[in-house]
Order: structure tokens, then C-alpha cells, then sequence
């Protein structure tokens, strides 16, 4: 598969982007607490940071349970996989 970058034009949660061309997408390997739930805001919040009107560098990968796109993507030169992860672990919220 090829790399494609597109802006992120929305955060839905921790683990899934908006994408100004493609649709909603999620992060592959990311497993984050729902928004409504302890950490889903801080891991929303962390991703926001990070993606939110920047441009994303990412690969389709397969899909999700539930029929989403799975991508790998950077902002910039940041694994935005790894950061949440590591967010995960930081915030107390991933074993």
C-alpha cells in the first residue's frame, strides 16, 4: 500500500481520526478507553493535540471490527500509535 496524507479534520475519541478526504479512521494497535468512561477525554485530548488541523502521513492497513479503515499514521515525524500508547501507559489507563 502506498502513504497518503490528508488533513485530520476531526477527533472522534483516542483512537480514531476524521480525515478531510477519506472518512473516519482508526489508529491500528490502539485499544482506548470510550469518551464518557475514565480516560476516554485525556486520551481524546492527547490525540487532538497531536492531529487536530495538522496534516497526517498515514497507510491503510486492513479494518476494524466494525468496518472502519485501520491506519498507521504520523503527524509530523510522531507515531501516532506510540503516543497514545505511551499516553496509555502514562495516564494509568493500559496494563
Amino acid at each position: 500500500m502506498s502513504v497518503t496524507v490528508e488533513k485530520c479534520i476531526g477527533v472522534v475519541d483516542g483512537g480514531m481520526l476524521i480525515l478531510e478526504e477519506l472518512q473516519t479512521v482508526t489508529l491500528e494497535g490502539v485499544r482506548v478507553p470510550r469518551v464518557g468512561v475514565a480516560g476516554g477525554s485525556a486520551m481524546r485530548t492527547v490525540l487532538q493535540r497531536c492531529a487536530q488541523d495538522k496534516l497526517i502521513s498515514y497507510e491503510i492497513t486492513g479494518r476494524d471490527r466494525m468496518g472502519y479503515p485501520s491506519i498507521t499514521a504520523k503527524a509530523g515525524d510522531v507515531d501516532l500509535t506510540l503516543l497514545i500508547n505511551q499516553a496509555l501507559k502514562d495516564y494509568g489507563y493500559s496494563a
